[in-house]
């Protein structure tokens, strides 16, 4: 089995130093495995030797896509595809709404061989 930061269950001090530093260096966060038999997020963690952590997965990005006419806004689509193949004759814009841990980002990605 491959080790990976995300589902690491070796105690740190049994870690390789490729392994620790892979661990120490990860970007999303760390969890460890408490006493109480459950994993609790550790926004600065101590490295005992003794305990366990891993990685906190990436954030999940959701994206919804929208047809932009001068008429109305339509949509959400679940791909830009499928808002393009949706897409109405007087469309001027697409908006994709990046949606990511309760966060929404909007960006306008503009018409693509219109």
């Amino acid at each position: 089995m491959t080790w990976h930061p995300t589902t690491n269950r070796i105690q740190t001090q049994l870690l390789t130093p490729e392994e620790r530093s892979a661990l120490e260096a990860w970007p999303h966060g760390w969890e460890c495995f408490t006493v109480y038999a459950k994993w609790e997020s550790r926004e600065d963690p101590s490295w005992s030797e003794d305990t366990v952590y891993r990685g906190k997965p990436a954030p999940v990005v959701t994206s919804k896509w929208f047809n932009v006419s001068p008429r109305d806004t339509v949509g959400p689509y679940e791909t830009r595809e499928l808002a393009d193949i949706c897409s109405s004759f007087d469309r001027i814009d697409v908006l994709r709404v990046d949606t990511c841990g309760g966060v929404s980002t909007a960006h306008l990605e503009g018409l693509k061989d219109e």
